[in-house]
C-alpha cells in the first residue's frame, strides 16, 4: 500500500510503539582467558560478565566465513527478526581446533516484544515509499542520482528504522527512516574514496613500466619524468568471452530504464517489469548470463591483439570514450557492465540507465608493440592522445597484479580476498571526476587530468591507495563503523601503499619519496578533514615500519604487513572503531604473533614508539585541541566550512564575501604544543586547491605566531564572486584554506592542520 492513514497510523503507533534500549554492554576476551567458543557457553560467560542474560534464539547469523588465520562468525542481536544497530556478538576461532582465539560483544537486555516484525515493517513502509523518499531527499543534495541502492530493517535509538545505502555518481549516501511517519529521520554523505594524490591458463608479456610513478611526489610542476623499468604484465589470460557479432545486450535495451521507476524490489518481479520498474541488481544478473553465453576466443597476437583481462585484473575504459574524435583505434568492447547515464530529452532533469559495457583500450599487437608504447608526457595531458598511445592501461594493469604479488608472500592470503581481481576503469570524462582517481565495490576509476595535475594512472602509490580500500572493505568487513571522520580508512589505505612500495623499491630511497603523505607529523585529533586525519594514522604506522626494517631488515616489512592484516581481521565488523581500538586489536595480534613470522610480543615497544608525539593515548584520555572558528561557530568534521558541507557564495564577480576566523590550540596531559608556535593559512599548495579567487591570495600565506594557550590569531578569509577554474559541472567552484600548526623548530610538515571549504557560484555563470 502507498499511504497510511493518520487514524491506521495512530494503531500502529499504540499496538508497536517503540523498545526500550538501556546502555549496551561491551565485553571482550581472548582464548588465553577462555577458550571455549561454544555459542551457549559464550552466553553464558556474556551474562556473568555484563548481567545481560541472553538466548540464541535472541540472535540471527550474518557472517560465518574463513579468513586467513581464523573462522569469523557475526551474530546480530535481534527483536522480531529484525537486528538492533550496533548489537552484535563477534568470534574468532581457532581453524584447527575451534578454540577461542578473540571473542567482542555488543548487547543490551532482551527488550519486551514490540510487536514490530519484518512483514508488518514491509507493509507499513513499502519499496514504492522508500524509493519516493529517497528521490526527494536526494534530489535536495548535489550527487542526486541513484546508481545502486539497497536497505536494511533494523532498531535504532529504540525506533524501527529502514537504513537505506545508495551509490549515486560521486559517493555514497546513507539515509535512515522512520517506519512510523515514514519520515527521514537522519542523512549522511560521504564521497568515493579518493586519492588526495602464473598458472596454464595464463601467460606474460615484457613491458616497460613505472615502478613507483612518473613523476615525483611533490615536484609535479618540475616536470621531472622518471625512467622506466623492464618488467611483465603477469597472469593474463589465454582465452577470454567476445561478442562477435551486435550488442550483446541488445535485448535488454527493448524497455527504457527511467530514473523515476528504479526499484530494487519490484525490478525483480515479472509483474513490476511489465509496469516499466527496473533494478540495478536484475539488470546486472541478466547481463552476467548474456555475457556467459558468449563464445571464448584466444586472448593473443594472432586474434586481433591481447586485451588486459587476467587472474588479478581487469582493465577498459568508460564507454564514453568511444564517442571521442581523432581515435586511431576502434574500441572493442568488454564483458564488463558498466551502464551509461543520460539526460532524458522529455525531462532533462531526469536520467535514463542504458545498459552498456566497458569497452577495451587499445589492443596489443605484438612482442614488440607492447615493450615500446609511448609513454609521453603531455603538457596538456590530452586524453585522446593518451589513449592512442595505449600505455596507461598497460601501467594500471602492471599495478594492480604487482600489489597481489606483494602482499601475497607477505600474509594476504584470504580465501576469495586476495584472489578475487580488481577492475579498472579509465578515463571518465566528467568534470567533477577530474584530476582524481577513486575506489568503489572491486574497482579503481580513473579520470582525465588538468595541465598542472600528475596523471595518476601512472602514479602507482595513487593506485595501491585506493585498492588499499579494497583490501580494507574485503578483511575489515561492510558491517564495519569508523568512529571518526574516516581517517583509519585514508590512512590504512596510504600504509597498504607503502608496504607495497617497501616491496617493489627493496626499502631504498627514491626520488620524491619522503614527499609522500605518509611521511609526516599529524598529531591524532588535530584535523578536520579525512585524508589529514589519515596521515596521523598512516604515519605512524609507517614510523612503526621503518622501525621493524631498521631492526631486521626487508624480515620487518614481512612482519609488519603480517601484523596488519591480522588487525585488520580481528577488528572486522567493528561496531565502533576508534584510534583506540585498532592500536588494542593491534597490540593483541602482536601478543598472539605467528609462527615462522613474528615471535610473541616482539614488536609491542616498537608499536608504542610509534605513538609518541601523536597526541595519543592509549587509555583513551582527553587529547591536545586545535580549535577553528568562523564567527563563533567551530570548523569541525561535518559542519558548515567542512569538505562535504563547504559554505556557499553567490557573489557578483565585482563583490566579495569575508569570514572572521580565529584560530587557537590547547594542550593535554599526553601532548604539548611547543610553544611558540606558528599559524600558516594557504591558498595553494594542497591537494585540489586552487579553484576559489582568495582575496590577497596574489600576497601568499598569511603567518600569525602563538606564544602561548590563552593567544588566539584573529583574520579575515575573503573570496571574490569569482572562480580561478571551474571544479564542478554546475560552473561552481569548491576550494579550501589550509590552516596550519608548526611546532617551534619544525621546518618540514606541520603538527595540525584544518582545511576551511567555500564553494563559490560566479553569477555570470
Amino acid at each position: 500500500m502507498k499511504t497510511i492513514s493518520l487514524h491506521l497510523m495512530t494503531i500502529l503507533s499504540f499496538v508497536f510503539g517503540a523498545i526500550a534500549i538501556a546502555a549496551p554492554q561491551t565485553v571482550r576476551w581472548t582464548g588465553k582467558e577462555d577458550k571455549n567458543a561454544n555459542l551457549v557457553h559464550v552466553l553464558d560467560v556474556i551474562r556473568s560478565k555484563t548481567g545481560v542474560e541472553l538466548s540464541q534464539s535472541n540472535f540471527m547469523l550474518v557472517e560465518s566465513r574463513k579468513l586467513a588465520t581464523s573462522h569469523f562468525v557475526m551474530l546480530a542481536q535481534t527483536v522480531g527478526g529484525m537486528p538492533i544497530r550496533g548489537l552484535s556478538v563477534r568470534l574468532w576461532t581457532s581453524l584447527t581446533n575451534g578454540e577461542t582465539i578473540q571473542i567482542e560483544a555488543r548487547v543490551d537486555g532482551a527488550p519486551a516484544a514490540s510487536g514490530w516484525t519484518v512483514k508488518s515493517v514491509r507493509a507499513a513502509l513499502s519499496s514504492t515509499d522508500t524509493m519516493e523518499l529517497v528521490r526527494q531527499v536526494l534530489k535536495g543534495t548535489e550527487d542526486p542520482s541513484i546508481r545502486k541502492i539497497s536497505w536494511t530493517d533494523m532498531w535504532e535509538k529504540g525506533r524501527v528504522v529502514r537504513v537505506v545505502k545508495v551509490n549515486s555518481k560521486r559517493g555514497k549516501h546513507r539515509l535512515v527512516i522512520g517506519v512510523e511517519g515514514k519520515k527521514l529521520l537522519d542523512q549522511a554523505y560521504e564521497e568515493f574514496p579518493q586519492s588526495d594524490r602464473v598458472s596454464e591458463n595464463s601467460f606474460s608479456l615484457p613491458v616497460q613500466v613505472y615502478p613507483i610513478y612518473e613523476e615525483p611526489e611533490g615536484e609535479i610542476l618540475n616536470h621531472t619524468l622518471l625512467p622506466r623499468i623492464s618488467s611483465e604484465l603477469r597472469y593474463l589470460n589465454k582465452s577470454i568471452r567476445v561478442s562477435l557479432s551486435g550488442d550483446p545486450l541488445a535485448s535488454l535495451k527493448n524497455q527504457r530504464y527511467i530514473d523515476s521507476l528504479f526499484d530494487p524490489l519490484k525490478g525483480l518481479t515479472l509483474e513490476g517489469r511489465q509496469k516499466g520498474f527496473w533494478s540495478m541488481g536484475y539488470i546486472r544478473d541478466q547481463a552476467e548470463k548474456l555475457f556467459s553465453a558468449l563464445p571464448v576466443v584466444e586472448n593473443s597476437f594472432n586474434n586481433g591483439g591481447v586485451f588486459l583481462e587476467g587472474k588479478y585484473a581487469t582493465v577498459g575504459l568508460y564507454p564514453e570514450v568511444a564517442k571521442l574524435p581523432k581515435l586511431n583505434f576502434s574500441p572493442a568492447i568488454s564483458t564488463h557492465f558498466r551502464p551509461e547515464y543520460v539526460s532524458m530529452a522529455e525531462n532533462p532533469d531526469g536520467e535514463e540507465m542504458i545498459p552498456a559495457m566497458a569497452i577495451y583500450g587499445r589492443p596489443l599487437k605484438s612482442f614488440d608493440e607492447a615493450w615500446n608504447r609511448s609513454a609521453r608526457k603531455l603538457e596538456d595531458n590530452d586524453p585522446v592522445s593518451y589513449l592512442n598511445d595505449g600505455f596507461d592501461e598497460v601501467q594500471v594493469y602492471w599495478a594492480i597484479t604487482q600489489m597481489f604479488d606483494s602482499l601475497r608472500p607477505y600474509g594476504f592470503s584470504d580465501p576469495d580476498f586476495s584472489t578475487r581481481p580488481f577492475h579498472a576503469f579509465l578515463y571518465n570524462l566528467d568534470i567533477s571526476y577530474r584530476d582524481n582517481a577513486f575506489y568503489t565495490e572491486d574497482t579503481i576509476n580513473f579520470t582525465t587530468y588538468s595541465a598542472k595535475s600528475a596523471n595518476m594512472a601512472r602514479d602507482n602509490t595513487t593506485i595501491w591507495h585506493e585498492l588499499g580500500h579494497g583490501v580494507m572493505d574485503r578483511l575489515m568487513g561492510e558491517h564495519l563503523q569508523l568512529a571518526d571522520t574516516g581517517g583509519l580508512s585514508e590512512g590504512m589505505a596510504d600504509f597498504i601503499a607503502q608496504l607495497v612500495v617497501n616491496d617493489v623499491s627493496g626499502g631504498l630511497d627514491f626520488p620524491g619519496k619522503h614527499n609522500m603523505r605518509i611521511f609526516n607529523n599529524t598529531g591524532y585529533y588535530l584535523t578536520n578533514e579525512v585524508h589529514d586525519d589519515g596521515e596521523a594514522y598512516g604515519g605512524s604506522m609507517n614510523d612503526l615500519l621503518i622501525a621493524a626494517m631498521a631492526r631486521f631488515g626487508k624480515l620487518g616489512l614481512h612482519k609488519v604487513t603480517d601484523l596488519t592484516m591480522e588487525t585488520m581481521r580481528l577488528t572486522r565488523n567493528h561496531p565502533e572503531l576508534t584510534a583506540v581500538e585498532w592500536y588494542t586489536h593491534m597490540l593483541f595480534a602482536d601478543e598472539l604473533g605467528n609462527p615462522g613470522v613474528r615471535e610473541t610480543g616482539e614488536l609491542r615497544q616498537m608499536i608504542l614508539k610509534a605513538l609518541n608525539g601523536r597526541n595519543f593515548n592509549i587509555e583513551g584520555t582527553a587529547p591536545a585541541s586545535l580549535t577553528v572558528k568562523n564567527g563563533q561557530e567551530e570548523v569541525t568534521n561535518f559542519g558548515p566550512g567542512s569538505r562535504n558541507n563547504p559554505i556557499k557564495v553567490k557573489l557578483e564577480d565585482n563583490k566579495s564575501a569575508e569570514f572572521a576566523m580565529e584560530v587557537s590550540v590547547k594542550n593535554a596531559t599526553a601532548y604539548k604544543f611547543k610553544f611558540p608556535v606558528t599559524v600558516k593559512v594557504n591558498y595553494t599548495g594542497g591537494a585540489l586547491e586552487g579553484g576559489v579567487h582568495w582575496l590577497n591570495e596574489e600576497n601568499g600565506s598569511l603567518t600569525f605566531v602563538l606564544n602561548s594557550e590563552s593567544e588566539v590569531a584573529k583574520f579575515n578569509l575573503g573570496t571574490a564572486g569569482v572562480c580561478d577554474e571551474i571544479n564542478r559541472p554546475d560552473g561552481s567552484c569548491v576550494d579550501y584554506a589550509y590552516i596550519q600548526i608548526w611546532n617551534h623548530g619544525e621546518t618540514l610538515k606541520p603538527q595540525a592542520k584544518k582545511r576551511f571549504y567555500l564553494r563559490v557560484y560566479p553569477k555570470n555563470n
